[in-house]
């Protein structure tokens, strides 16, 4: 492509890594683009969405990029972010914005594994019961619509592959009285 911005509006972004090069040697100019003999990077651009979440990962994928001495950007759709300059190595702004988007990645998983009032959880075993009540220490829920439970925080857990809370209660539950307590 001629240009950056006709290569982005063309969505050839998507495809992973790219950047703008260097071309010498026989070079032939075509309607979109150029061809050459040779060519070298000189900036490469990296999607956000190919970056791992922390500080560790991002050097380990960037190492074997920085070996080309090219400047790195993260590409933004507000414009690119210097992520690695071939001059002093991890540019501040660049960390600082990957560290944003590290906390707001980290913010939304808490509040999507945050146990709220209405949410079930499947007790193994005896069905699903509805949450009445939680906090740090203590979830209140409801079974069948009629047997309140307590039930300690960390015995509740995210099942990944089922996609949802799960707690395994050992105590039997009997007929219903006040309130069962199943904390250890």
């Amino acid at each position: 492509m001629k240009t950056l911005r006709h290569f982005r509006s063309a969505g050839y972004q998507q495809f992973g890594i790219y950047g703008e090069v260097y071309l010498w040697g026989t070079v032939v100019e075509h309607e979109l683009g150029w061809r050459a003999q040779f060519a070298y990077p000189q900036n490469l651009y990296v999607p956000l969405e190919m970056l791992p979440i922390t500080l560790a990962e991002i050097q380990a994928r960037l190492q074997a990029l920085t070996l080309y001495g090219s400047d790195i950007f993260v590409a933004d759709d507000n414009g690119n972010i210097p992520l690695w300059t071939k001059h002093s190595g991890l540019n501040p702004t660049g960390l600082d914005h990957l560290i944003e988007i590290s906390k707001r990645y980290y913010d939304r998983r808490r509040q999507e594994r945050t146990l709220n009032k209405g949410d079930r959880v499947a007790l193994i075993g005896r069905g699903i019961a509805v949450v009445e009540q939680a906090d740090d220490g203590l979830v209140h829920v409801l079974l069948r619509n009629w047997i309140m439970l307590r039930i300690a925080r960390r015995e509740i857990r995210w099942d990944q592959r089922n996609m949802r809370w799960e707690a395994a209660v050992s105590a039997p539950l009997g007929l219903p009285s006040a309130i069962r307590d199943l904390s250890p």
